[in-house]
């Protein structure tokens, strides 16, 4: 388990994708991570499927990138360079599947990749195959893991992570939808992520899209970094295209799951002298 660094700023950025135009998406996340160097942040996080477009099955399947691809290359070059670690959503091509991908670029390569396990419809009309596996992730002194929006939506995912050791849980998102639902989504969503700071007492960073969708759908944003009792620490409010940061250290918590651990043993033997005598759940107080 890491150790708390005496300052830690992880930085998010709110803005606009173009769906049919990734060279202008990959432009735009090699000036952000400028920017975000700039700021002095450590980490930054760009929203899901940001760097190839998302939304239609064609756009998927025309602009997914393998993970090799010079461009993203290039950028984790310059994230490297600038030292900083930087998360980019793509639609990534692996093999003859296409999967709805964060990359993490550190120290000039591709570090690492979660790909999003719980699809929606939406991602399933667009031809994404769900990932299978849940990992965490070690850089500048912390673990980390990520979700892509919809799976912010099972506390499950959250609680492996956890489990797993991680401090930071970042969350890119691509919500676009009708106005006449955004704001229930808006609510609920932001509700998820305070719920997920506060129960696994994890820093929750949001990065979203603020987008004119092809179908008329607006992207809101409604980007954030979340302390681990549920209070934002900054916003980056709604339909603006903003780069937000805070230094998180003095959030970071130690591993939760550890006491648990630690007590585990005493519970069982516990439980098992219990279950010896015949003693019911209710007289055996832990």
């Amino acid at each position: 388990m890491p150790g708390r660094p005496k300052r830690l700023v992880i930085g998010v950025w709110q803005g606009r994708c173009y769906d049919n135009e990734p060279e202008r998406n990959f432009a735009r996340a090699a000036e952000v991570i400028g920017e975000a160097a700039e700021a002095g942040c450590d980490f930054v996080c760009m929203p899901e499927g940001f760097l190839t477009g998302y939304g239609t099955r064609e756009i998927v399947t025309k602009q997914a990138i393998r993970l090799d691809d010079e461009r993203l290359l290039n950028l984790a070059r310059l994230a490297g360079k600038r030292r900083i670690v930087a998360l980019v959503g793509l639609s990534e091509k692996r093999g003859r599947r296409i999967y709805n991908t964060e990359a993490v670029l550190d120290r000039g390569r591709v570090a690492g990749t979660y790909s999003k396990t719980m699809l929606t419809e939406g991602d399933v009309e667009a031809g994404y195959t769900p990932g299978d596996t849940i990992p965490v992730f070690r850089a500048k002194g912390v673990c980390f893991g990520i979700q892509i929006c919809h799976d912010t939506s099972f506390p499950e995912l959250t609680s492996t992570l956890s489990w797993k050791g991680a401090q930071i849980l970042f969350t890119p998102h691509y919500n676009h939808l009708p106005s006449n639902v955004m704001n229930d989504h808006r609510i609920r969503v932001r509700g998820n992520h305070i719920g997920l700071a506060a129960h696994y007492s994890l820093v929750v960073a949001r990065s979203n899209v603020v987008v004119s969708h092809i179908d008329g759908s607006p992207g809101y944003g409604d980007s954030a970094i979340f302390a681990p009792n549920g209070s934002p620490i900054v916003e980056a409010g709604l339909f603006t295209e903003k780069l937000i940061f805070a230094d998180v250290a003095p959030h970071l918590t130690k591993d939760r799951w550890r006491s648990r651990k630690e007590l585990r043993p005493s519970i069982l033997d516990r439980l098992d002298k219990a279950a010896r005598k015949g003693l019911s759940d209710k007289h055996l107080q832990i």
